[in-house]
């Protein structure tokens, strides 16, 4: 997919401007505060700062300092809501969806210990499989016994300790 299709897509830019909110801020000098509360979706607060002139300057004020924060609870106010529609994937790139995917499926016990054996091909010990999990040595023995007996990982002895190790094939 075009990388410029994706930045100029009017479903995906939604998001708003940290800049413009200061713009509308500095309307305040105008005597028309809280433009910026209203752009950022705080709609009560910003009915209250349009009738109370930003709370006699002091909101106002206060808000050069918030504005930034408003701004990114918006924009991911925005991205949640497209990416429960489902509307953000067909325009994002592949590896942008693959992280936000990423980031809410959690990892299970079993793929955390097979890729902390691939990334150690020497083995790997119940002592790093209970660390990699925060599981008791109860719980990882039961694991790692089913997975031996699934095929999927083999049982050796570290050959200078003798220490039980587990490899993936």
């Amino acid at each position: 997919m075009n990388q410029s299709k994706v930045v100029n897509n009017p479903k995906v830019d939604k998001t708003i401007n940290t800049g413009m909110a200061y713009l509308l801020w500095c309307s305040s000098f105008l005597s028309i505060c809280g433009l910026h509360r209203f752009y950022s979706g705080k709609y009560f607060t910003g009915a209250i700062w349009l009738v109370t002139f930003g709370l006699l300057g002091v909101g106002q004020f206060f808000d050069l300092f918030f504005i930034p924060g408003m701004v990114e609870e918006k924009n991911l106010k925005i991205l949640k809501k497209q990416l429960d529609s489902g509307d953000i994937f067909n325009y994002l790139p592949q590896e942008r969806i693959e992280r936000i995917l990423e980031k809410k499926s959690p990892k299970s016990d079993t793929q955390i210990i097979l890729e902390l054996a691939k990334k150690h091909p020497e083995g790997i010990s119940i002592a790093d499989c209970i660390i990699a999990t925060n599981k008791t040595s109860s719980e990882m023995k039961e694991l790692l016994k089913s997975l031996y007996k699934e095929g999927v990982v083999e049982i050796e002895n570290h050959p200078e300790t003798g220490a039980v190790t587990y490899k993936v094939f």
